[in-house]
């Protein structure tokens, strides 16, 4: 990837404070990537934080199980609907089932035209990371889990990367993400499968 200078009115992305906050995390990432500081509605910001972390874990503690594909969905409808009347002009589309794939024709434009897509993986359990770059063979991601530089010397397929905080910090094979398996960053299967595409819609 080529050197870039980042522009100091956006925010680097962040990581969980939690073990559970990875959809609102990468939900507000998409935001940070997008968008200057200054043309991030903080009523946009605190929606996020009301609607996300909405899952109960298997013995019913409150946000425990994390941020649901509901939550995310709705999320969606409501940013399409509300974020340009608050001066933030974007459009996020769910692809499903079988649209769902890093190689979906349409994922691969919104992120050649600087979107970005939050992907549903498996990282130990079912996990959300932000999809910001592409090139023939890798995906380049931020994934909102801290993890020690050593973390992934036994996979050959994951790397992290320490040194593009506005972009990215995992380098991940897209055959891997295709993979039909539980492995680190392989797409969830089954009904909770899903990728968000999010871009500035250039037309308002």
């Amino acid at each position: 990837m080529e050197n870039i200078k980042y522009e100091y009115t956006k925010t680097p992305l962040d990581y969980q404070i939690t073990e559970y906050d990875c959809g609102t995390t990468t939900l507000l990432n998409a935001l940070r990537y997008l968008f200057k500081r200054s043309e991030i509605s903080p009523e946009v910001y605190k929606y996020i934080m009301q609607y996300t972390l909405d899952k109960t874990d298997e013995n019913g503690e409150n946000c425990k199980g994390g941020t649901s594909t509901y939550a995310l969905k709705f999320l969606c409808s409501w940013l399409n609907e509300n974020a340009p009347k608050k001066g933030m002009n974007i459009v996020c589309k769910v692809l499903l089932k079988d649209d769902c794939s890093i190689y979906n024709k349409e994922l691969e434009q919104t992120i050649n035209n600087n979107g970005v897509a939050i992907l549903r993986v498996y990282q130990e359990c079912e996990h959300y990371c932000l999809l910001t770059a592409l090139d023939d063979e890798y995906a380049y991601l931020f994934d909102p889990y801290y993890l020690n530089i050593n973390y992934f010397d036994n996979d050959e397929c994951c790397e992290i990367i320490k040194d593009r905080p506005f972009e990215f910090n995992r380098k991940v094979l897209k055959s891997r993400i295709e993979e039909n398996s539980t492995k680190d960053f392989s797409l969830v299967i089954g009904e909770n499968r899903e990728i968000i595409l999010i871009k500035r819609n250039q037309e308002l």
